[in-house]
């Protein structure tokens, strides 16, 4: 499994997601989107931020430091972009694909539950629950990572900011016996589709 931007713990990181706006602009304005200051504000901001682990995993260079300052507090933002440029590097490395531009990477990461641990005016502590789909296409079966994220928040700058991170593997459920395993193609056509639920 790869090593997936295992993600940051208060300087380990990386924050993938559905159809978004195109640019950096739109992806910025999307996720910093001035939520309430209360526990659901801090609950779709750590989801939101979990869900955009791909753009930010197959942005360029600029790009990537552009979504990690919009999404992390002040504080966070440098340990969290280096600590994503890492992780992308030994990723590409453990897929066997080194010299493949992360652009050319298929990742999505798809929260699909989270709660709140803890809550104040000023900082939250949210654990997300998500499955992240990662390959190159043309080049054999994607990946998957069941994992948990565990996203401390302040606020900051009008919204919430990363201020944390922390990803642990699991839970993980078993394939059925009866499932057939798709190309990386044929899942990339499936994640185009929009997103569908409450994040």
């Amino acid at each position: 499994m790869p090593t997936a931007p295992s993600t940051p713990s208060q300087g380990s990181a990386s924050p993938v997601g559905a159809e978004r706006p195109a640019g950096a602009a739109g992806l910025v304005d999307e996720v910093g989107d001035l939520r309430p200051r209360d526990s659901d504000g801090a609950l779709a901001a750590a989801a939101a931020a979990v869900s955009i682990t791909g753009e930010i995993a197959t942005s360029g260079f600029i790009t990537r430091d552009d979504l990690i300052t919009s999404i992390a507090s002040a504080s966070f933002a440098d340990d969290l972009a280096a600590v994503s440029s890492r992780q992308l590097h030994e990723l590409s490395i453990e897929l066997g694909q080194a010299g493949i531009a992360p652009s050319q990477l298929v990742w999505s990461e798809l929260p699909l539950r989270a709660q709140v641990v803890s809550y104040d005016d000023e900082a939250a502590v949210v654990e997300v629950w998500s499955v992240l789909v990662v390959g190159v296409p043309g080049r054999g079966a994607p990946r998957q990572v069941w994992r948990t994220v565990t996203v401390g928040l302040v606020w900051q700058r009008e919204d919430w900011r990363i201020d944390a991170w922390d990803a642990a593997a699991g839970p993980t459920p078993a394939l059925a016996a009866t499932s057939v395993v798709s190309t990386v193609d044929d899942v990339a056509d499936t994640l185009a589709w929009p997103a569908a639920g409450r994040f």
